[in-house]
């Protein structure tokens, strides 16, 4: 992203602070795991009650199967479109805009949440994607219609941002590859991107306007750091265990670190993150804010950084 543009996502966050959290807790994508561990150790323990369970259970679950099954199926893009459009219309600033967007990510999120089975919730964690999209889109159309010089800047610094999602989802779904979850983790990280990009529109947006009050409903540390078409990145995830992360740090294309995080409050008072490689041999501490994250080491073998070494990943996304 064109360093104007950050500029004003940052003066935004900085000046607005958070307007209150409405976007779901990020712990919700893992909510489903684990159901099919569950599913056969119960099967090899109390096989036969459960056989005689599902017999009995049969006629009752049958139209919520159904239902569910119809609803896996259904195409929201046109219902997406409209609802999207109707919040534009309606909201009364771009802050609330976003709240409200973020309140119909977690409409179509509930739905997969309430799935009956990994295929189902699969399928439908595509819809977050159009949520935040659609936003993208319709906040991109409107500063068009803005009699601002930026806008060829933005809408071509866009296109050639659109071309690296792939890239970057792919790195940061990569620890669930060939899992029956990939597909979900992937709709999740690509829809994260959107929601990203819509927030820096909404804040180019509201510079525009003279709009002084904007604000961000949220903010996290997850995100992709770095410059996406390059080969240094700082990729934060959310980790399996409640409170924890998955990081990779990956540094000009020959050196790689993977491991876990963890929060940190800094004796300056500042949150942090605690970083450990998989294999123990490297420690660090990760400082993030709205625009980049820099990561310093603490401990290391030497193998993959020397000591005491400092790495930026300036820009978010």
């Amino acid at each position: 992203m064109k360093k104007q543009i950050l500029v004003m996502v940052a003066a935004a966050m900085l000046l607005g602070g958070c307007a209150g959290k409405a976007e779901a807790d990020d712990a919700t994508i893992f909510e489903k795991i684990g159901e099919e561990t569950q599913d056969s150790t119960g099967a090899e323990n109390v096989g036969t009650e459960i056989a005689e369970a599902k017999t009995a259970d049969a006629e009752s679950a049958g139209t919520e199967s159904a239902d569910a099954g119809a609803a896996d199926s259904d195409d929201y893009t046109d219902t997406i479109k409209g609802e999207i459009d109707d919040i534009a219309g309606s909201a009364a600033d771009l802050s609330d805009e976003l709240v409200k967007v973020n309140s119909l990510y977690d409409k179509y999120d509930e739905m997969r949440m309430n799935a009956q089975d990994q295929t189902s919730i699969n399928l439908l964690s595509q819809w977050g994607t159009v949520v935040w999209k659609d936003e993208t889109i319709s906040l991109l159309d409107r500063i068009s219609q803005s009699n601002s010089t930026q806008n060829k800047e933005i809408h071509e610094e866009y296109e050639k941002w659109e071309k690296y999602v792939p890239t970057m989802v792919e790195r940061m779904s990569k620890t669930y590859e060939g899992g029956s979850m990939y597909p979900m983790i992937y709709s999740y990280n690509e829809a994260m991107r959107y929601k990203q990009m819509a927030y820096s529109l909404a804040s180019s947006l509201a510079d525009l306007k003279g709009d002084g009050a904007f604000t961000f409903p949220d903010s996290t540390p997850y995100g992709y750091y770095g410059d996406y078409a390059g080969d240094s990145y700082l990729i934060i995830t959310e980790g399996m265990e409640s409170g924890s992360y998955d990081i990779v740090i990956h540094i000009d294309d020959s050196k790689e670190l993977r491991g876990t995080g963890e929060d940190y409050e800094s004796p300056e008072s500042t949150e942090v993150i605690m970083f450990t490689s998989d294999d123990e041999t490297v420690k660090g501490m990760i400082d993030f804010f709205a625009l980049e994250a820099s990561f310093y080491v603490t401990e290391t073998d030497g193998s993959v950084v020397g000591p005491e070494g400092t790495y930026t990943f300036t820009f978010k996304y």
